[in-house]
Formats: structure tokens, C-alpha cells, sequence
């Protein structure tokens, strides 16, 4: 899952590896859980709050939410390899709290199921990761472990991976090796 090959919403690319799915998908739903406790617990203003509470959740520490804090993950804005700020949080998770605010209403919840299932697929199937807030917010959830401001590119990763294959050389080294 952590290749970076195949097609992305990010037309540049990203110089971090993709995170995996499933620690993503528990810390988006610890989140949500988070909002629908504070809906619960202030009933009238409780709504706006879930809802004020996921749109800037990856400000608040460093680009981690509550959830994705306990699950190891962080947003960076990928251009500045930065933190994502209260703005860009706000712009990527625009989709998912609108989705929270559709599912407090009975009728309306049946709108939030395709928003929420077509973010989950796009953070599935890109190759980056990346949702449709994330292309409008130029960010990226990466694996808390890996160094935001460090220059990383799958080139240089596989460079420091690499060992000699034996009998892999090729043009001149593969003729010198056999005719001498």
C-alpha cells in the first residue's frame, strides 16, 4: 500500500509515501465520534461545534486530530512541508463535516453515506492517498514517523536500498565480466 506508482490526484506528486488505509480510516472515525459527542453532550450548539471541530482538526497539534494522533498520522501542506494550518484544515475537511452536519438530520443522513463512501475510495484507491479536500488544500496525511522538512523521493529511498544483484550487470560490465 505505501507505493507511490500508478495515478493520483496530485498532478505534481508528493515527495512522502503513501499512509495506510486503515489507521486513516479508525482516526477519521474517532473524529467523527468526537463530533457526535459534542452534539450529543451540548445539544444546541453541540452540532456547530462537531462540526467547528472537524473542519480545523488537523491545526490542532502539528497536523494531527485527536484521531489521527492516537493512530500515528499528520497532514502536512506538501508544497511548504509544513503542518497543515487552521485554513487548510478547513478546506479539506470541508467534505467530511458537511457529511457530520447532513447526518444529524434523519433524511438528509442519506446524502452524507455518498460523500463520505467516495472520500473513503479516493484516500483508498490514489495512490498518494489524497481525498478531494486534499487537492483543494494541497495537502497530504502522511505516517507520523516520517520527517515533514526532510527532502524524501521514492529515488532516493530506493537508492539507499539498493544492492549490487549479482549477474545484474548490464552493456560494458556484463561483456568485461564475461570475456575477461
Amino acid at each position: 500500500m505505501g507505493s507511490t506508482q500508478g495515478m493520483t490526484a496530485r498532478r505534481k506528486g508528493s515527495p512522502y509515501p503513501k499512509s495506510e488505509f486503515v489507521p486513516r480510516l479508525v482516526a477519521k472515525a474517532l473524529d467523527f465520534a468526537l463530533a457526535f459527542l459534542l452534539a450529543w453532550i451540548v445539544p444546541r450548539v453541540g452540532a456547530l461545534l462537531g462540526m467547528a471541530y472537524l473542519m480545523v482538526a488537523d491545526a490542532i497539534h502539528e497536523g494531527q486530530s485527536v484521531g489521527k494522533r492516537l493512530m500515528g498520522l499528520r497532514t502536512v501542506h506538501v508544497p511548504t512541508r509544513r503542518s497543515c494550518s487552521l485554513v487548510q484544515s478547513a478546506v479539506r475537511n470541508l467534505p467530511p463535516a458537511i457529511a457530520f452536519a447532513l447526518m444529524l438530520n434523519p433524511v438528509l443522513a442519506l446524502v452524507a453515506g455518498p460523500i463520505l463512501a467516495f472520500e473513503a475510495y479516493m484516500a483508498f484507491s490514489d495512490a498518494l492517498g489524497i481525498r478531494i479536500g486534499d487537492i483543494f488544500a494541497d495537502t497530504q496525511v502522511i505516517d507520523g514517523k516520517v520527517p515533514i522538512d526532510a527532502p524524501i523521493t521514492m529515488d532516493s529511498m530506493l537508492r539507499q536500498n539498493k544492492a549490487p544483484i549479482p549477474g545484474g550487470e548490464v552493456g560494458e560490465a556484463a561483456e568485461a565480466r564475461t570475456s575477461g
